[in-house]
């Protein structure tokens, strides 16, 4: 992408406990048998995606930020856990392994005013319905097998945190990993930044 566009997306930071318990379930899974086939996300990369927006132009950033500032301003701040473990597709061939998060709801209105938001900004609509989760790795294009997936190596007691913005993020992608940047930070409730 030129110097004009941007890879972006809004997502919302998790706490530093809930961080340090998704990275020990990482590191559980890949100790078991199929976890080489992962390809893990580094902790500090962990997020929680409320909508990709891909290519932006530089010029648009400010305006979709606004809509969003907009569209959260009365959402009071929320806490929220991690999950069950879970994979996608299906837990028994997942493509991407990720902890759920609980309780949903709070989350997933944030994600439909984000969505709402950057629709009437003139970004076209997402197809896929928001599942909201935090992604711990995504199993390698040609692996065999990943990791079996069970209850037991997910957080046993997760602490809760507390999701008091939204970040609009710049993604830059790199043979490590993808770097992300955050371009703006939005506070729920209509407080200043």
């Amino acid at each position: 992408m030129g110097s004009d566009v941007l890879r972006t997306f809004f997502a919302v930071e998790i706490g530093d406990a809930a961080r340090r318990e998704a990275r020990a379930v990482a590191e559980r899974l890949a100790a078991e048998p199929g976890g080489d086939a992962v390809r893990w996300s580094r902790p500090e990369a962990y997020h929680v995606t409320l909508r990709f927006l891909g290519a932006t132009p530089h010029a648009r950033v400010a305006d979709v930020a606004a809509a969003v500032r907009a569209a959260v301003r009365d959402v009071a701040p929320f806490s929220l856990r991690l999950g069950a473990l879970h994979g996608f597709p299906t837990p028994r061939r997942p493509r991407v392994v990720v902890l759920d998060l609980e309780p949903p709801d709070a989350i997933v209105a944030v994600a439909a005013r984000v969505e709402s938001a950057v629709v009437e900004a003139g970004f076209a609509p997402e197809a896929r319905g928001f599942h909201p989760h935090v992604t711990l790795g995504r199993v390698k294009e040609r692996a065999r097998r990943a990791p079996r997936l069970h209850a037991t190596l997910g957080p046993a007691d997760p602490a809760p945190f507390r999701v008091e913005q939204v970040v609009f993020f710049r993604s830059e992608l790199a043979p490590a990993g993808s770097r992300y940047t955050p371009l703006q930070r939005i506070p729920l409730g209509g407080a200043d930044s």
